[in-house]
């Protein structure tokens, strides 16, 4: 797979096998993460992995756009990598954050795993549960995928992504003219 395929077929999924990721592509996805851009080349972002830990989910918050709906129990993800920033090096973290998670997203998906970025996540929680000093930032949820999850047109400037009658998300991008300011 090229960079460009894993950019237009990664998907955040939120249905994940209960099948555990190999410690070994965990490694590689977060050893990918390092080499992501750094603003001065500061280096402040650090990752934990969190594998088959039930305290993680009840600190997330899942779909906005799917009302009403949380995977259930069996859909969960088993391995989470939680994106934190040490303030001893820096005391922003969002560019840099942003490039790893990225960059751990499309290793991922070369490597056939899923991924799910999480933003809404109780911070303060998973800081006491992972005993860090470092500031949660993000997790990105890791698995292996239960779901299909697809791009489509926006339509009347609808960019909120579905799930349609067959269980596929669908989700809407702009066209590349809209984006494109010649």
């Amino acid at each position: 797979m090229n960079v460009i395929d894993a950019v237009k077929n990664r998907r955040s999924i939120r249905k994940f096998k209960q099948q555990p990721v190999e410690r070994e592509k965990i490694t590689e996805i977060i050893d990918a993460a390092r080499y992501a851009a750094s603003g001065a080349n500061m280096q402040p972002i650090k990752f934990a992995v969190m594998e088959n830990c039930n305290d993680v989910y009840p600190c997330t918050k899942w779909a906005g756009y799917l009302t009403d709906w949380e995977p259930a129990e069996d859909e969960r993800p088993m391995t989470y990598i939680a994106v934190l920033g040490d303030t001893d090096i820096k005391k922003t973290f969002e560019p840099d954050a942003v490039a790893a998670v990225t960059t751990m997203m499309l290793v991922a998906e070369e490597m056939g795993l899923a991924t799910c970025w999480l933003g809404a996540i109780d911070k303060k929680a998973l800081k006491e549960l992972l005993g860090t000093k470092h500031e949660v930032l993000y997790l990105l949820a890791v698995g292996y995928p239960a779901q299909q999850s697809r791009v489509t047109d926006v339509k009347d400037n609808n960019i909120k992504y579905f799930e349609d009658e067959n269980g596929v998300i669908n989700v809407p991008k702009r066209s590349l003219e809209e984006v494109f300011v010649k």
